[in-house]
């Protein structure tokens, strides 16, 4: 028979989070489903774990081997499911709730169109020791508005396989965001909605690499992806293998990279991709507004998603209305450069020993 849900999981190298996942899916109740694991070429047996877990388990549970990168992992292990329905999560995901999938599938069952999906609120698992931060609670709540760019494949994405074929396939060429390519292509014909159950998912790379740190790069990287700089991507794949699993995040050898990437073109397209950064810039200040909220609302105790954006509803009309044309977008830039080229002065001071 075909499971109701097809599981789509990529991983690499990832035995302990393997088993963890495998065994909070086992708890899930009230629901047929299949665990793809789509691996890119682990070193650590992965198919020992889904032998394991096969022959106490009962569910079905298979492992795919093909190149790595996660946007072609997730396109084979799609390409190998067989139910009309699709669960796209990382390996390092985590329901609190026993009916979670049960509850999410119900829920998109009920849209009739074939052009709409869901995420899980998200939340973030600490290591013992570490407290709530105002910086996580940001996210978090920011991970549950309906804006661009506010999705990304840590929540989960649950979808009939008519909307992925209506979305495309991932992008193979990006070395992350492909997730949050993803969400944008889909956003543009259909719409997201919020699930009922929470997903979790650990900030180990957050403590491990510093919070700010890797939302900064995120952030240069969600630009250079909107403004569709493809070859900035092709250039920094070394960068990131350079940089290896462990340890406090090194910005300068990406802004190194974003020097030089610019140095090979011609200095039309140099200024092209400054204008465009500065306009995706000018766009997305309105996160400035809404981590103000934020802090006030982790400060009260406020549970996500319930405060108040007082200061976004204040911010966002009087600044579009200042900055919505050819002069905003310019000073968006302006300002943008400098803040590119102080940065890259100050982390000679705070990355003394970066190559």
């Amino acid at each position: 028979m075909i499971a109701e849900l097809s599981i789509i999981v990529p991983i690499l190298n990832e035995e302990e989070q393997l088993r963890c996942l495998l065994t909070d899916l086992l708890r899930q109740k009230s629901i047929d489903f299949e665990v793809i694991l789509s691996d890119g070429g682990s070193i650590d047996n992965p198919a020992a774990v889904v032998a394991e877990y096969e022959r106490f388990s009962g569910y079905r549970i298979s492992l795919h081997v093909g190149e790595k990168g996660r946007g072609r992992q997730l396109n084979a292990g799609i390409a190998k499911a067989r139910s009309s329905w699709l669960l796209l999560m990382h390996v390092d995901s985590r329901f609190q709730d026993d009916l979670a999938l049960r509850r999410g599938l119900d829920m998109m069952k009920d849209y009739k169109t074939n052009r709409v999906a869901g995420r899980f609120p998200l939340r973030f698992r600490h290591s013992a020791g570490r407290v709530a931060e105002a910086g996580y609670y940001y996210y978090e709540w920011k991970a549950r508005l309906p804006r661009e760019e506010c999705i990304h494949g840590d929540q989960g994405f649950l979808l009939s396989r008519e909307t992925f074929q209506h979305v495309g396939h991932f992008r193979e060429n990006l070395p992350v965001m492909e997730d949050t390519d993803f969400a944008e292509r889909l956003r543009r014909i259909g719409k997201w909605v919020l699930l009922p159950s929470e997903i979790s998912t650990s900030a180990r790379r957050f403590e491990t690499e510093g919070l700010w740190q890797r939302q900064l790069l995120n952030a240069v990287i969600m630009c250079f992806r909107s403004i569709g700089w493809e070859e900035f991507f092709v250039d920094a794949i070394s960068v990131y293998r350079q940089q290896g699993a462990g340890g406090a995040l090194r910005l300068r050898p990406f802004f190194r990279q974003v020097k030089s990437s610019m140095k090979k073109l011609p200095f039309k397209q140099r200024l092209a991709i400054w204008y465009r950064s500065g306009s995706y810039i000018r766009k997305h200040a309105w996160q400035l507004a809404f981590a103000l909220d934020a802090k006030r609302a982790f400060k009260k105790g406020i549970p996500l998603g319930q405060g108040k954006t007082h200061w976004v509803k204040l911010f966002e009309p009087i600044y579009n209305l200042l900055t919505s044309n050819l002069l905003g977008r310019l000073a968006a830039t302006l300002l943008l450069w400098v803040w590119f080229y102080t940065t890259w002065v100050g982390l000679l001071f705070v990355e003394p020993r970066s190559r």
